[in-house]
């Protein structure tokens, strides 16, 4: 079982590494509140990308997904030893064919890499995911970045009013469209759904991205702002956690 896809067959993938340096490779696991630690207290698991994409036609997608996260689960120490495995010989291909390695672990899962020094292992490559948990976002190693995501669910609010006092890029889910130049939580919008090494490096702004899924589309959810939450100014700070 291969753990990394190498083939951009993700849609966001491909728009991040087109016209880069960079080629990029993904890990996919079956999200559950282990691994997404922060997705109960922002409500986000029923409306999760996991159910967007080929696993809304395939279910072979999912069943793939979750067999990855059992294995993680069951035997994390032969997980690591593959993954670094795979890592390595990522690496190597980029370097071989002219690009540099980069890496998203966190397709839709939350688990912090640098408990496992996977990133620090590797600081020829550059890695980079979304988190809901905002302790994890200042990584510390150079070659690892993150994305906050925003939820606007009560016992949600202190992790967003920690991610605020950084400079960290923080995505927020639209629906609808994403209103580009306007503002929400003090911060201005940007296109999210361009490319994720734009968004990691955004600093200070909203990368705004548009509710994915055709059942999604349908649900509710906190996490889900609609674009008239946005103002044209930048009065709106988040007070206090309810």
């Amino acid at each position: 079982m291969k753990l990394l896809n190498t083939t951009a067959t993700n849609s966001k993938i491909l728009k991040s590494q087109n016209g880069t340096q960079f080629k990029i490779a993904s890990l996919s696991l079956y999200p559950n509140n282990i691994i997404c630690a922060g997705a109960k207290a922002a409500g986000c698991m029923k409306l999760c990308l996991k159910d967007s994409g080929f696993a809304e036609i395939f279910q072979s997608v999912n069943l793939a997904r979750q067999i990855k996260t059992e294995f993680y689960m069951q035997d994390r120490a032969a997980f690591l030893a593959k993954l670094k495995k795979e890592i390595a010989a990522w690496i190597r291909k980029c370097e071989k064919d002219g690009f540099k390695a980069a890496f998203r672990l966190n397709t839709i899962s939350d688990i912090d890499w640098i408990e496992h020094a996977i990133p620090q292992a590797f600081p020829q490559a550059f890695f980079y995911d979304y988190t809901k948990r905002a302790k994890t976002l200042q990584t510390g190693v150079d070659n690892y970045k993150k994305i906050f995501s925003y939820s606007g669910t009560p016992q949600y609010h202190k992790q967003v009013l920690q991610a605020l006092e950084t400079d960290s890029p923080i995505a927020v889910v639209f629906r609808d469209f994403v209103p580009v130049g306007k503002y929400f939580l003090g911060r201005e919008i940007i296109d999210g759904d361009k490319s994720d090494l734009i968004n990691v490096n955004s600093t200070g702004k909203i990368c705004g991205l548009k509710l994915k899924g055709n059942k999604n589309k349908k649900g509710q959810g906190l996490f889900i702002v609609s674009p008239d939450q946005a103002t044209d100014s930048t009065p709106f700070i988040l007070q206090g956690a309810a």
